[in-house]
């Protein structure tokens, strides 16, 4: 058996590489067990928003990632007569977030990011080329056995928890007998990704999605000289075909010929819209393609899972530091999923106005659009029930950054910590018993700071958690005081989980 480590982490894409780094930052010990011996250098997931660079911010790792992505200026629907029947502009200014709203990025680019992160962190044990084959646990951990698939060898790492982060087809979800429901989206599409070798007159700098039922077809600016479009299968279409060089340009020619790219890609993929229950059983969990899957159509299956990362990670490292009960880890299910189902929910109603392949539906589709604003903006939905209790919205919603008097963002200097930010007039007058929950629940106190955000959430004080997700707002000092029993540490002292 290796030595043992505070998290077991099985996978090491973009969700996992997240998770570990996240840990490391907190001072926890990983060990990640990678099933392929190689990276996947092709691209993959080609977009994610401001929150998601405010997490690898956390990390201390936007600085690296952001050379390798390009601003997204938004999306544009147009049917067949080339009309615009819908638009999802993306401000080219800085959002809340203190980052722009929307990113393309370069898979590969992105991993290897991640993974050079880990490379800081002498507690961080990375095994490639390994598979979980078995799992045990006891009351105080996990023990994974793993297999070495170059030699056949296996051995044993053991955790006090363990998270899969291992895709779609996790095997530590079965595992643990979580079942898949179906959300009833299984599109079939082509996706194809190119290397531009000129500038071609017409691809414009955003995303357009091509709404015409002969085929459905998205295209999109990437980074650099990439480009991808999607095409939707049609029946009667010979899917072997259609990803052979041949198929492919013939998909691609009313905008492109073979002297302007070279394909990098073409591949069929299904567009599946699933959700997993549970997320865990005793000290194991799911993350990301494990847990949930999501169609593209808004670019945020890789976020939904480097959200779970944020709100997973600081909840571990709060019961294994002891600092919070174990009990902690049950608000992170009930939090994650209703939020994720929503973004799920909300992709497939807009790729039903895309795939939309019936004529006349697609003309009363156009019809109906033309009475609207024509204009779609992002979901920013709450979490599921879980530590804000009843406190009303803002609470369980994503925090805006705010930049601090001495010009830092807000995140530099809190770090993964719970803060509270107000007015001078009302922060002061808490109680010891209030102060002494804020120092159990290590918390930053940063009194006249964020104002002009607490005027626009329409609050004069508020407590933002360690994954920036607002627990909730006051306006007295008795109701901050109510507010803080919320903060999820024990009473007192305990021994670690």
């Amino acid at each position: 058996m290796t030595d043992p480590v505070d998290v077991i982490i099985v996978g090491l894409g973009p969700t996992g590489a997240t998770l570990a780094n996240l840990l490391c930052t907190m001072d926890l010990s990983v060990c990640v067990i990678e099933a392929d011996e190689t990276m996947y250098t092709l691209p993959r997931a080609t977009h994610f928003d401001g929150e998601v660079m405010r997490v690898f911010q956390s990390i201390g790792l936007a600085d690296k990632i952001k050379p390798d992505t390009h601003v997204n200026p938004g999306m544009t629907f147009i049917n067949p007569q080339h009309e615009v029947i819908l638009r999802w502009p993306r401000p080219a200014e800085i959002g809340p977030q203190n980052w722009h709203g929307s990113y393309r990025f370069h898979q590969p680019a992105l991993e290897i990011a991640l993974r050079q992160g880990l490379n800081r962190f002498p507690d961080a044990r990375v095994l490639i080329g390994c598979e979980v084959i078995a799992l045990e646990q006891d009351e105080d951990g996990v023990v994974a056995q793993y297999r070495t698939r170059k030699t056949g060898e296996t051995d044993t790492v053991r955790g006090r928890y363990l998270v899969g982060c291992d895709g779609g087809r996790s095997p530590v979800r079965g595992m643990i007998g979580s079942e898949l429901e179906d959300l009833g989206s299984h599109e079939q599409w082509i996706v194809v990704d190119l290397l531009m070798k000129r500038n071609v007159e017409g691809l414009t700098d955003g995303t357009v999605q091509f709404c015409s039922p002969d085929r459905p077809t998205t295209f999109m600016r990437c980074v650099g000289n990439r480009r991808r479009w999607e095409f939707m299968v049609m029946p009667g279409d010979d899917v072997r075909e259609l990803v052979t060089p041949a198929g492919t340009w013939a998909l691609l020619s009313p905008w492109l010929t073979p002297d302007d790219a070279d394909i990098e890609r073409s591949v069929a993929y299904f567009f599946h819209a699933i959700m997993a229950a549970p997320w865990r059983k005793g000290r194991v969990l799911l993350a990301g393609d494990a847990a949930h899957q999501t169609p593209p159509f808004l670019g945020q299956g890789l976020c939904a899972g480097i959200r779970d990362s944020a709100n997973l990670a600081w909840k571990l490292a709060s019961v294994v530091k002891g600092k919070a009960p174990h009990a902690l880890l049950d608000s992170y299910e009930a939090e994650r999923s209703p939020h994720v189902r929503l973004f799920i929910e909300n992709a497939m109603q807009i790729g039903s106005i895309i795939q939309t392949t019936d004529p006349e539906q697609a003309r009363k589709r156009d019809e109906d659009l033309a009475k609207s604003e024509r204009l779609i903006t992002s979901i920013n939905p709450r979490l599921g029930p879980g530590l804000h209790g009843t406190a009303p919205a803002p609470a369980g919603t994503i925090s805006h950054q705010p930049i601090l008097s001495d010009g830092r963002p807000l995140d530099d200097v809190v770090g993964h910590r719970f803060v509270v930010l107000g007015h001078h007039d009302l922060l002061d007058k808490v109680s010891n018993a209030t102060r002494m929950r804020w120092q159990d629940a290590d918390l930053l106190y940063l009194p006249g700071e964020g104002l002009d955000y607490l005027d626009k959430i329409g609050a004069r004080s508020v407590i933002i958690r360690p994954d920036r997700y607002i627990l909730g707002t006051a306006n007295t000092t008795e109701d901050l005081e109510r507010l803080c029993e919320l903060l999820p540490i024990f009473e007192r002292k305990m021994e670690p989980s």
